[in-house]
């Protein structure tokens, strides 16, 4: 058994210095990509987290918005002042004078504030 799985790996000892860094490099690049795509989210979770902005907006509370943009991931928190459904923005007050304009489509992510 041991010489079976000896020789399916000889195979990785004729790679060249260049390949094994190559491959590398193609395996950070698709990490790279995993990270920073668009998750996949469901509709039970899209109803939950409208859920939870309606409910800060009617009841004043802090949320914790994750986006997703050029740059990657990064995250806001504050209080919604309102959402203009037509434009597909947030506005959102983090306590440093005018809202925060964000665009709808740059949620990816909805949490309570604690």
């Amino acid at each position: 058994m041991s010489k079976k799985i000896n020789q399916q790996f000889a195979c990785s000892r004729m790679m060249l210095p260049e390949h094994c860094d190559s491959l590398r490099q193609h395996t950070a690049a698709v990490q790279r990509a995993e990270e920073q795509g668009r998750p996949l989210t469901d509709e039970q979770l899209r109803a939950e987290q409208q859920r939870l902005l309606e409910e800060a907006l009617y009841c004043k509370l802090r949320l914790k918005f994750t986006l997703l943009d050029e740059t990657g991931r990064s995250s806001l928190s504050g209080l919604p002042c309102r959402v203009d459904e037509t434009a597909g923005t947030i506005y959102i007050d983090t306590g440093s004078g005018k809202p925060v304009k964000i665009k709808a489509a740059s949620v990816i992510g909805i949490a309570g504030d604690s």
